[in-house]
């Protein structure tokens, strides 16, 4: 068995309530082995297994106050929604410094997803050969469809994994985990509509009609993204996993109030302590 392990969906800014949890599992010294991300989810997982609590603040909130880190003008004049370059070369190596040998020596297994757009299926990383291999990895595992450039793996076409899983709960389930604690972003309510979202557009289809697995796997998305929601929901019910989910906030993808984001924080910081003794009786069961 390889320990405890956490499934972190994607969202985008919407990750911020995520990073309020998993500061949380820091000061607590949570020790979980294993953190599967997905797109958004990647950044506050990077900062868990190096030990950098707080750091999502500096890397992403605070930036929010003074650059244009997301916008259409960034879309209409560099081809990508978010300044992929400042959140994926300027923040992590000069302003804000991930700690690259703290995060190969923690001792945990990170994991993160991207899409081949050829075949449609999620491709799992958990080995990067440098820090510039490991940035090259999430940024390609955040690069949207119609939001951001196609990236290259060894010569494969990726994108964002979140297109072909985006909760691989299967994945996590099947990987030998004694216990799976799952971080959503949207709350339990939420489910997609089977006409999808911008991505299910014809603009799409146009702009990526080369690659049919991309294409197939954006067209199954919706249905396979509510599926896992109610897997999710039954092993939830038998005990078998522990989710936290947002509570009386909504969360937006995009949003860029630094403030606003700040209080996504706090509404995760504060649902894992209120449910810190909740969660070691589960992992203690």
């Amino acid at each position: 068995m390889r320990g405890i392990g956490v499934l972190l969906e994607g969202g985008a800014m919407r990750n911020v309530f995520t990073a309020g949890i998993m500061d949380f599992f820091l000061e607590k010294e949570i020790d979980v082995k294993n953190v599967l991300a997905v797109s958004g989810g990647a950044f506050v997982g990077m900062n868990y297994v190096s030990g950098q609590r707080g750091r999502i603040m500096d890397a992403v909130v605070k930036p929010m106050a003074t650059e244009r880190i997301t916008s259409g003008f960034n879309l209409l004049t560099g081809g990508e929604f978010f300044n992929m370059d400042l959140l994926f070369d300027e923040i992590p190596k000069r302003r804000s410094p991930f700690d690259y040998d703290a995060f190969i020596k923690s001792g945990k297994r990170f994991i993160t997803t991207t899409i081949d757009c050829y075949t449609g299926e999620a491709i799992y990383y958990d080995k990067f050969k440098d820090m510039d291999d490991f940035l090259h990895v999430l940024r390609v595992a955040n690069s949207l469809p119609l939001l951001a450039k196609m990236g290259h793996i060894d010569g494969v076409p990726m994108m964002d994994g979140g297109m072909a899983d985006a909760i691989p709960i299967e994945y996590a389930m099947n990987d030998g985990w004694d216990k799976v604690i799952v971080i959503l972003t949207r709350d339990k309510d939420y489910r997609k509509s089977p006409k999808g979202d911008i991505y299910n557009s014809r603009w799409v289809k146009l702009l990526y009609h080369k690659y049919k697995g991309l294409i197939h796997a954006i067209d199954e998305r919706p249905a396979k993204y509510n599926a896992r929601l109610e897997q999710i929901a039954e092993l939830e019910k038998e005990g078998k996993i522990f989710v936290y989910r947002p509570e009386d906030i909504e969360l937006k993808n995009h949003e860029d109030d630094a403030e606003v984001l700040k209080g996504y924080y706090r509404a995760g910081h504060e649902m894992a302590e209120r449910r810190y003794e909740e969660l070691k009786a589960w992992l203690s069961s």
